[in-house]
């Protein structure tokens, strides 16, 4: 343990701790509080919370998980419905259910795809896209916000380790 009485998550990367996080479990107990899916879900539900409250005091009624598909739509605009399930993790019909108050909303359209006249495009708005001025630096002050006091280098190394579970589970 390190002089502070911390592990550093490197070490149980390498694996210089032969348990690591795995002190979740006591005989057939979970410790609630050591399991790392809990400390997940728990920061995850924390900073969704977060987004949704800076959204609507920026007078949008868009969901975290409408932010992920706008997300999407500026780095590569006119993305098919599938294509925005596969980089959102969304199924179809909940998909389309997004899209559907985002085109409601003013801030996205469908058209057909040119590539393939089967599919549907999705594609923003002027008004889709001029909120990302609004929106970026909001979700900036909640990313600043829950990294405080935390090295980059222990944030590069716990979204390395993130992947690496996503990787391992899928």
């Amino acid at each position: 343990m390190g002089s502070a009485g911390l592990i550093c998550i490197d070490n149980y990367l390498a694996g210089a701790y032969p348990y690591g996080v795995r002190d979740q479990f006591r005989g057939d107990d979970i410790v609630l509080d050591n399991a790392i899916g809990f400390w997940v879900h728990r920061v995850y539900q924390a900073a969704r919370n977060e987004l949704y409250r800076s959204f609507r005091e920026h007078g949008l009624e868009i969901t975290p998980e409408q932010w992920t598909i706008l997300l999407a739509l500026w780095e590569r605009d006119g993305r098919t419905q599938s294509e925005l399930c596969e980089a959102t993790f969304r199924d179809a019909p909940t998909m389309s259910r997004m899209i559907d108050s985002l085109e409601r909303q003013g801030l996205v359209k469908r058209r057909n795809d040119a590539a393939d006249a089967r599919a549907r495009a999705v594609w923003l708005t002027d008004t889709g896209r001029a909120i990302k001025k609004r929106l970026v630096p909001a979700a900036r002050v909640i990313v600043e916000k829950m990294t405080a006091g935390i090295p980059e280098a222990d944030m590069q190394t716990t979204r390395e380790a993130l992947r690496r579970m996503f990787a391992n589970l899928t």
